[in-house]
């Protein structure tokens, strides 16, 4: 849902905070945004159809499944709802929506979509409306709104990283039709911390602003029915729309705000199997132990 208008949504993140309020909407801005998207929107739900919805439709039901891929999966709802609606909200600012209805509305965007996708699994004999996803969905939309409720929490933010498993590879090999956004061994998700809030003022001038820590959890040996291993994380991690080199575009800026929200390879520790190990982590898949 987010790649076809992320850069639209991100454009100038920290230009458009900058700005002043107005209630003189740019109207061909809005346009723009509403057309761009109204394609996702559409792209998204055709891909989705194949993907999952063809046939076995049934009666409306709830399904609770709280323990499935040991919530990897409520992780993703989280984060895919709390991107939207920064993105959403980034695009009104854009299009010169005030502030506040822009951050209401931004979230109200990433939360639709997110429960429409709800509702068409209710309909579906395999998979149900899951409760689940669905209050995950609203804790991600929700997020912006907090953090505007409570500026500390502007210090912390979601990222994720991906690298297809070796599960989902052969899949592909045997021709067998598979969503990477359900390839949950994958994944890892990601709550990204900005320490500067907790140094003296003059610890925190010294400290790269661009270079935070981040707390990540991953799972894997997963079996379908919530049993597996569980790894956390913890690692560096940098913000690349701080960094230096977005200075003097707001082009470059929006495509460094848009990678933020992925966390890239860096130094850490892992816990799994009651072990810690040291390296340079990305996924559970792609890593380098030392």
């Amino acid at each position: 849902m987010l790649a076809g208008w992320a850069l639209v949504g991100t454009c100038g993140g920290r230009v458009l905070a900058q700005e002043s309020d107005t209630t003189e909407i740019n109207k061909t801005r809005l346009y723009l945004l509403g057309g761009a998207l109204t394609g996702t929107v559409v792209g998204i739900h055709l891909y989705q159809q194949a993907a999952w919805w063809q046939g076995d439709r049934a009666p409306f039901r709830f399904e609770n499944d709280w323990q499935y891929a040991l919530n990897i999966d409520k992780w993703g709802h989280t984060y895919g709802a709390y991107v939207a609606a920064n993105v959403a909200q980034s695009a009104l600012r854009w299009s010169n929506v005030p502030k506040q209805n822009s951050l209401v509305y931004g979230c109200l965007l990433g939360l639709s979509y997110q429960l429409y996708v709800e509702l068409e699994d209710g309909y579906h004999r395999s998979y149900g409306f899951s409760p689940g996803d669905a209050f995950s969905d609203v804790i991600g939309a929700s997020i912006p709104l907090a953090q505007a409720a409570f500026p500390v929490l502007q210090n912390f933010s979601m990222q994720w990283s991906y690298y297809p498993s070796s599960e989902y590879i052969d899949a592909l090999e045997k021709k067998q039709f598979k969503v990477f956004i359900d390839d949950y061994e994958g994944q890892i998700y990601w709550i990204r911390m900005d320490p500067h809030f907790l140094l003296d003022r003059k610890t925190a001038q010294d400290f790269p602003k661009w270079l935070g820590v981040s707390f990540g959890i991953a799972a894997h040996n997963l079996n379908g029915s919530g049993v597996g291993d569980r790894t956390f994380y913890l690692a560096a991690d940098y913000r690349l729309s701080d960094m230096d080199i977005c200075k003097g575009s707001d082009f470059v800026h929006a495509l460094l705000s848009t990678l933020d929200y992925i966390h890239l390879p860096s130094p850490g520790i892992a816990w799994e199997d009651g072990k810690v190990k040291v390296g340079i982590f990305y996924t559970y898949h792609v890593k380098l132990v030392l």
